[in-house]
């Protein structure tokens, strides 16, 4: 791997750098103006075409009650973005020998847990990762539960863990139902597996990884400079602050309590869609996105699956933990990745994120043809 991985930054030193598919000018503006359109805090986007530079964009200020502009360097809270990167991680284990694919869940913690309903036999690690485990909700009460829950994370995850395998699957499996819980076990499974709590082993074997270029600004968490996520209360947009209150509670780290820099989180979504990865192998990567659990489904590992008129085939993902909203998109046709963030959810944060995505998709279709 160090040599592969080596041989790949080489290549890629030697090759002369691709001109962007968005201008930094056009993408400045075009933040710029739905910033100001939509009455947003801050807004952030950016562009990476593999074997190119990034291009980031930002305006606004911190919060609603400052007056620091929003630097292009800020981290971002990704939510639910963090999921892509969790199936990143156990692909990660896969290829180093210690995991496999099609393992059933009762499997992955037939040591861990003492009693274990038989259903969970026919429930996969892939069926986790695409929300077709049946595995249910995790509701209110773990939320809140867990938000005082001074134990390690690894206990809370694995006790979560041990008290829904006790039982059969609520849900249907097989059927899709979108759910953090299903990247919670996931995440419990891969400390079962490194020992690591799911935060030492992201950072290991994804974030720091040797070879890459994207290490920069990664954590959990409320971003502790930059912007900072607004909840809404009567209709006044309220700065949530930066301590624990400021995001969902950290048991749920799996399913999406990671932050990082549009440039760091760019590079390494660059690997999702670059050939030469030096991260994944081609197989890892095409397992990742595969529809799962055939062609017929509209969601892979992390991934919802879609086409886009001009770009074809495309993979995205919104995350938002209430306070913030990131959009990810991987477009494979142009070797290309985007991202679009802001510190607030709300319907109108939710349109302005959209019409931004949606320019930018257009200026790529435009700069294929």
């Amino acid at each position: 791997m160090k040599a592969a991985a080596l041989s790949a930054a080489f290549s890629l030193f030697a090759s002369p750098v691709l001109a962007a598919p968005v201008a930094p000018a056009w993408l400045d503006e075009q933040v710029e103006q739905i910033h100001e359109e939509y009455g947003l805090i801050a807004l952030g986007a950016g562009v990476l075409k593999v074997g190119g530079e990034p291009v980031v964009a930002a305006a606004g200020t911190e919060s609603s009650n400052s007056n620091t502009p929003v630097a292009k360097g800020a981290s971002w809270h990704i939510g639910s973005n963090t999921k892509a990167l969790t199936a990143l991680l156990y692909g990660r284990l896969v290829e180093q020998g210690v995991a496999e694919w099609g393992t059933s869940v009762a499997s992955l913690f037939d040591d861990e847990v003492n009693s274990i309903d038989p259903a969970w036999d026919e429930v996969t690690i892939e069926d986790l990762f695409a929300h077709r485990s049946g595995a249910g909700q995790i509701g209110p009460v773990w939320l809140l539960s867990r938000a005082s829950d001074e134990s390690p994370l690894t206990e809370q995850r694995l006790a979560t863990v041990r008290a829904r395998l006790a039982e059969r699957p609520p849900g249907e499996t097989g059927a899709f139902e979108y759910s953090n819980l299903n990247y919670i076990i996931a995440g419990s499974a891969i400390e079962v597996i490194t020992g690591l709590r799911w935060e030492e082993a992201i950072r290991e074997h994804i974030f720091e990884t040797e070879g890459g270029d994207w290490a920069d600004g990664w954590g959990f968490g409320a971003p502790q400079s930059g912007p900072i996520g607004h909840n809404t209360v009567f209709g006044f947009k309220v700065a949530a602050g930066r301590g624990s209150g400021a995001d969902n509670p950290p048991a749920l780290g799996p399913a999406g309590t990671a932050h990082a820099p549009i440039k760091s989180h760019l590079r390494l979504l660059a690997q999702f869609v670059d050939e030469r990865s030096t991260i994944m192998t081609e197989a890892t990567r095409q397992k990742l996105l595969a529809p799962w659990p055939d062609q017929q489904a509209d969601y892979a590992m992390g991934w919802g699956v879609g086409t886009r008129e001009g770009l074809g085939g495309i993979y995205a993902h919104r995350g938002s933990n209430t306070m913030w909203l990131s959009h990810v998109e991987l477009v494979p046709q142009e070797d290309t990745v985007l991202i679009v963030n802001t510190n607030l959810y709300t319907d109108t944060s939710i349109e302005a994120v959209g019409a931004l995505v949606s320019a930018i998709e257009a200026q790529l279709a435009a700069s294929a043809d």
